[in-house]
């Protein structure tokens, strides 16, 4: 009868409708007609949600630092996992000007969301997004996450097999590791 959202809780468990009523994530059951989960491109109202979101990684040196101006400037580039009006995950995909290539970048999920396959979809989203740009190939570069990256289909390449644009602003100090992955047609 138009109620966008009910919740199912157990009477036999103490807290149950604190936690509900109180909680993200609740201790129920939620039955919605609405988007309660979703991935979407990012708007420019979604920057400090992102800052939040990949601020710590930042300080401890695993994502690159990025200044709110510059997020702003790059917002078209950015996907946005929400969930509840909460901004969960992020991805970016940088297109490359000088080969049919791209970059993934700045993929994060909040710890308390890091299962269920969350960034995997947020790279699934990207790679539909390069496909549709008709690139070709999608690299990344990271520090930490190789594991991950291989696992989702991407493999080692050197410093060398970047396109000469991105070859250019590649950080020595940082020594991150090059992965490269052929888009399907």
């Amino acid at each position: 009868k138009g109620a966008a959202r009910a919740h199912i809780i157990s009477s036999t468990e103490d807290g149950t409708l604190l936690k509900e009523l109180y909680t993200r994530d609740g201790s129920g059951t939620m039955i919605h007609s609405d988007s309660y989960e979703m991935i979407r491109p990012a708007q420019l109202q979604d920057v400090p949600g992102i800052l939040n979101l990949i601020g710590p990684l930042e300080r401890k040196g695993i994502l690159v630092k990025r200044s709110r101006e510059l997020l702003e400037n790059e917002i078209t580039y950015f996907t946005v996992l929400e969930k509840d009006n909460l901004i969960i995950g992020c991805a970016a995909l940088y297109p490359m000007q000088d080969a049919a290539a791209g970059e993934l970048a700045c993929v994060a999920v909040m710890k308390e969301y890091q299962k269920g396959g969350r960034a995997r979809n947020l790279l699934l989203r990207v790679e539909e997004q390069a496909q549709q740009l008709r690139l070709e190939e999608m690299y990344v570069l990271t520090t930490r996450t190789a594991h991950w990256v291989i696992e989702q289909g991407f493999v080692e390449a050197s410093v060398d097999a970047l396109p000469a644009s991105r070859k250019a602003l590649y950080n020595y100090q940082r020594n991150s590791k090059v992965l490269v992955k052929k888009l399907r047609p």
